[in-house]
């Protein structure tokens, strides 16, 4: 275990490394960040005014060296728009993403393994055709019409919630984060449900349960049985779903109003703050790692036939 868990550690710390370097090259590198930030027509003077005032006339190599000193030392910057400390704001911002980001994955795990086994068991019938459907759609579908489509029905016509914002205490935080956790629970539901669905199928044709099954176990019990085993490749699912919770909070939260990291980032791409941008994209490569690491451990946890020195069967 302790190998395993070193192997990921570096890996994820040499992924994050490399995510973050490219975007503090691109930020630098592909244009003067200054008059980016204040527009084509700052004055000389301005332009030069502010790179004096945040080290960007240092060259390239000393200001990359600057930015990996500050984080090494838990300093990531000054926001250049609002002259906030950058660990600040994410620190604002973090908790709202993670409260949106733990609804929809709670949402996509529930819908997508119920109606998945649902279809199992229905298999060939009008439910799984339907079921089957709906899945398909879910994940054709790009979120930014799956938001739009929720607003239009959800908070619009039959006003069962909010159109946008954060609210004002927990309860409606809660309640304003429901229709942007139900959109970004949507592709992974549905990806949910399509390999829970052939994963059921798979383990209910196993010998062990038509052997339950001739011992007169109930049905109840011989289900309970085979959707604990055809949990593993959901496992596996679920440390991939950080990513793609990651990158589809950036468009729900811009959607609905949400003040997340996600819509942080968009903020600072639009504005030009490069030290917002280099500390969203450090903390959403960490939550990706992390989200990896969890999910290696639990399959390794739940399967004890995955060698833990060799990762593999």
């Amino acid at each position: 275990m302790t190998s395993l868990l070193a192997r990921r550690l570096l890996r994820g710390v040499l992924v994050v490394w490399a995510a973050v370097s490219l975007v503090f090259l691109l930020a630098h590198g592909a244009g003067d960040p200054a008059v980016s930030m204040l527009g084509a027509r700052a004055t000389p003077e301005r332009v030069q005014e502010f790179n004096v005032a945040h080290g960007l006339d240092a060259p390239l190599h000393v200001q990359y060296a600057r930015f990996w000193g500050g984080v090494l030392t838990g300093d990531l910057g000054t926001s250049w728009r609002d002259e906030q400390p950058v660990a600040r704001v994410l620190g604002t911002r973090l908790p709202r993403t993670m409260l949106l980001g733990g609804m929809a994955l709670v949402f996509e795990v529930i819908i997508g393994l119920g109606i998945g086994t649902l279809a199992a068991l229905r298999r060939n019938g009008p439910l799984d055709t339907l079921v089957m459907a709906i899945a398909f759609l879910g994940i054709s579908a790009p979120t930014f019409l799956t938001g739009l489509v929720f607003l239009q029905i959800f908070a619009f016509r039959l006003g069962w919630f909010p159109v946008g914002g954060y609210g004002v205490d927990a309860l409606d935080h809660v309640r304003h984060a429901m229709l942007p956790a139900l959109t970004l629970a949507i592709v992974g539901a549905a990806t949910y449900a399509r390999i829970m669905r052939s994963e059921m199928i798979e383990t209910l044709r196993q010998d062990y349960v038509r052997t339950a099954r001739a011992k007169g176990l109930s049905p109840i019990h011989v289900v309970r049985h085979a959707f604990r085993n055809a949990l593993l490749p959901i496992v596996t699912l679920l440390g991939l779903s950080t990513p793609l919770l990651v990158s589809g909070a950036v468009i729900t939260e811009t959607i609905y109003g949400w003040p997340g990291v996600g819509r942080l980032a968009v903020e600072s791409i639009s504005s030009g703050d490069v030290p917002i941008l280099l500390g969203v994209v450090l903390v959403a490569s960490i939550a990706v790692q992390l989200g990896n690491l969890g999910a290696d451990l639990a399959v390794a946890r739940l399967d004890p036939r995955i060698r833990l020195d060799g990762g593999s069967r």
